[in-house]
C-alpha cells in the first residue's frame, strides 16, 4: 500500500510537468508568430494647431498579405479627432494618441502621438533711428578775411532712405505674412468656404513648419483648411473640369509655394493663389533671404494675374 501512495504524487507532478512545458512552449510559438507583425505609419508623432489637419498614410503592414486596411481612433476627441479616411484635425491644445489597427487582424496596431499647441506670434519691438548728434553753436564767431575764390559745386551727398525691412523668426511667419497681404481678398470671397494649401515642393518647411503654416491660415480666416496637392484635390472631386475656365476649385482657393534654386543667403520660390484657371494671383520670381541673426524676410518680384 505505501508503494502505490507514493506514485501517485509522481504521476501528478509528471503530468503537471508536462502540461507546463505545453503551455510554455505554445507562448513561445506564439510570440515568435507575433514578432515582425506591425503597422508602420508615415509619421509617429505630429503637431498641430486648433484647426489644422494632417492625413496619416499607412506606408507598410507586416505582413504584407493583411493589406494596408485599418481603423483609426482618437483617444482624446477633445484634444484631436480622426476621420476614416485618417485625417487628423487639431481640436485643442493637448496630447492625444491615435490607434490604428488593422481590419483583418485587430492584434496588430500602433499609435501615433497629437501634440495640439497653441501658436502664439512673438511681438516684434519697433525699430527706432537715431538722430545724429546737432553741432553746437559758437557765440560770435571769428570770421577770417579770405580772398574771395570762383564757387566751386560741391553737391550735398544724397540721403538714401533706410529701409525698415520687416523680419520673421521662421519661414511659417513669412508665408503667412504674404498670404494675408497677397491674397486676403480672394480668401475672404463670399464664394470661398474651404482653403488647400500645397506645400509638398516646400524643402525648407519641416513637417512641424508645414502644420504650423495651415492652423495659421485657419485661424486668422476660420475656414477648413488642408494641406493637399492639385492632384489630390482632383482625386475627390474638389477641383474638376470646366470647359469655360479650364478647371474650378468648387467652394475654395487653391495656394501653392514651390521652392526653387538655394543658396548661401537663401532661396527662390514661387507662391500662388487659384480659384479657377482664369482667377489666379501670384509671383514667380521671388527671394527669401537669410540675414546674421537668422532672421527670414522676403522680396516679391514677378506679379502675375489672369
Amino acid at each position: 500500500m505505501k508503494k502505490q501512495v507514493m506514485k501517485v504524487p509522481v504521476c501528478f507532478i509528471m503530468i503537471l510537468a508536462l502540461v507546463s512545458t505545453c503551455v510554455l512552449r505554445n507562448e513561445v510559438n506564439i510570440q515568435a508568430a507575433s514578432k515582425g507583425k506591425k503597422i508602420i505609419m508615415n509619421q509617429s508623432k505630429i503637431t498641430l494647431t486648433p484647426g489644422s489637419e494632417y492625413k496619416l498614410k499607412v506606408k507598410k503592414v507586416n505582413p504584407s498579405k493583411l493589406g494596408k486596411a485599418v481603423t483609426y481612433k482618437s483617444n482624446k476627441k477633445k484634444v484631436a479627432t480622426v476621420s476614416k479616411q485618417g485625417v487628423v484635425k487639431g481640436k485643442k491644445a493637448g496630447k492625444a494618441k491615435i490607434v490604428i489597427v488593422s481590419k483583418k487582424n485587430k492584434r496588430i496596431k500602433t499609435t501615433v502621438t497629437v501634440t495640439v499647441q497653441e501658436y502664439k506670434k512673438e511681438k516684434k519691438k519697433p525699430s527706432y533711428t537715431v538722430n545724429p548728434p546737432v553741432p553746437q553753436k559758437t557765440e560770435n564767431p571769428v570770421v577770417p578775411i579770405v580772398t574771395p575764390e570762383p564757387p566751386k559745386h560741391s553737391p550735398e551727398p544724397s540721403k538714401e532712405p533706410v529701409n525698415d525691412i520687416e523680419t520673421f523668426d521662421c519661414l511659417s511667419e513669412m508665408y503667412f505674412d504674404i498670404i494675408t497681404k497677397e491674397f486676403s481678398a480672394m480668401i475672404n470671397a463670399g464664394t470661398v468656404n474651404r482653403i488647400a494649401i500645397d506645400l509638398s515642393d516646400s524643402i525648407s518647411l519641416s513637417v512641424s513648419d508645414k502644420q504650423i503654416l495651415a492652423g495659421l491660415i485657419a485661424e486668422k480666416y476660420g475656414k477648413e483648411t488642408v494641406q493637399k496637392t492639385k492632384d489630390e484635390l482632383k482625386e475627390e472631386g474638389s477641383i474638376v473640369e470646366d470647359d469655360t475656365y479650364g478647371f474650378v476649385f468648387q467652394g475654395g482657393v487653391f495656394i501653392k509655394i514651390h521652392q526653387t534654386e538655394k543658396d548661401s543667403s537663401g532661396f527662390s520660390f514661387r507662391i500662388s493663389c487659384v480659384v479657377n484657371g482664369l482667377n489666379a494671383n501670384g509671383f514667380d520670381r521671388c527671394k527669401a533671404f537669410v540675414n546674421q541673426d537668422n532672421k527670414w524676410y522676403y522680396k516679391l518680384d514677378g506679379k502675375f494675374l489672369s
